[in-house]
């Protein structure tokens, strides 16, 4: 069935809308440098490992592990019973095991979880606390030069998260001496960017919350609805089938200074109308990812009853409005 549009490649914003954004939008790609890397302190790198591993995760997340050599960074969530996402992570395939990168403060009570289900399988959890580094490599526009490959053979491995954004995972003197040529920046430019390409983060005050279809994952190609069961899947499964999405992960950007983390919620006019998913601020401004109310999706957003200070923005990815036979 054809699902039509809005927000994005859809029902067109309001006049005075689009112009604010279109001059944030222009000011922020202007001062955009066109490479730079920075440390992310905090990710932490899980490694799985053993014989039973893939098979193992296979069935804990929401991806299909059988892309994950053709797909080093491949996205996935882990899902509690009742089908709402618990972390988000990226995966990669290592020499003798799986790596995962995932908040660090979510690392303890993820192996915790997933130690509970092994059960016979012939699996080893931990977090890798032997030096290893996580960077981020942002580039205006996607570098060839950069393969599995070509990091391998500087002793990294490589996971793409997006065409301008790459995490490499190795020693600090391999990152380093990979990356010696190009300029730093701040973690704080790494996660503008996740928020410009709509990656959403569960942080600790927000797992629990939503099931991945509020958070995007599925558009994010992070979920498979072909693979087998994993933990969540017949919630997951059923809310995609029926249509019954409500609710779906929007941009927006507005002034500097504004106080909002994971968690708060926005408002339209007196109702409450969204959730806080991610924020990034600088001097060029606020951006943030929230789950949204579909009815408040081409709506001014306030920090507070009757505020306005936040505006709707684009996305790279298209957002599918619900089936209107299922009454959402």
């Amino acid at each position: 069935m054809h699902r039509k549009l809005f927000c994005q490649n859809g029902i067109p914003l309001p006049k005075a809308i689009c112009s604010v954004f279109f001059e944030i939008h222009c000011a922020t790609m202007s001062l955009m440098p066109p490479t730079r890397w920075t440390s992310l302190p905090s990710l932490a790198v899980v490694a799985i490992t053993g014989r039973d591993a893939r098979s193992f995760l296979q069935g804990q997340l929401t991806n299909d592990l059988l892309g994950l050599e053709r797909h080093p960074g491949l996205l996935a969530a882990a899902c509690n019973r009742s089908g709402r996402v618990l972390e988000i992570m990226r995966l990669a395939a290592f020499a003798d095991g799986i790596l995962l990168i995932m908040p660090a403060a979510l690392a303890p009570a993820s192996i915790a979880r997933l130690g509970s289900f092994v059960l016979r399988a012939e699996v080893s959890l931990a977090i890798r606390d032997d030096g290893l580094l996580v960077a981020g490599l942002l580039d205006a526009e996607p570098d060839p030069s950069w393969t599995s490959a070509a990091a391998a053979a500087a002793g990294l491995t490589m996971m793409v998260a997006s065409p301008r954004r790459i995490l490499l995972v190795g020693s600090r003197p391999a990152v380093e001496g990979a990356l010696n040529a190009i300029g730093q920046t701040t973690p704080d430019d790494w996660d503008r960017a996740c928020i410009e390409d709509g990656e959403p983060v569960i942080h600790v005050q927000t797992s629990g919350l939503w099931v991945p279809q509020m958070l995007n994952l599925d558009l994010l190609a992070a979920v498979s609805f072909t693979k087998g069961c994993y933990v969540g899947q017949e919630i997951v499964a059923r809310t995609q089938h029926l249509g019954q999405i409500r609710r779906r992960m929007l941009r927006y950007v507005g002034p500097a200074g504004l106080s909002l983390q994971a968690g708060d919620t926005l408002y339209s006019d007196d109702s409450l109308a969204a959730q806080v998913v991610a924020t990034s601020d600088s001097a060029q401004g606020l951006q943030l990812l929230a789950v949204v109310g579909l009815q408040y999706c081409t709506e001014l957003l306030g920090c507070r009853p009757g505020g306005t200070e936040l505006v709707p923005a684009d996305l790279p990815y298209a957002i599918p409005a619900p089936d209107a036979e299922s009454g959402t």
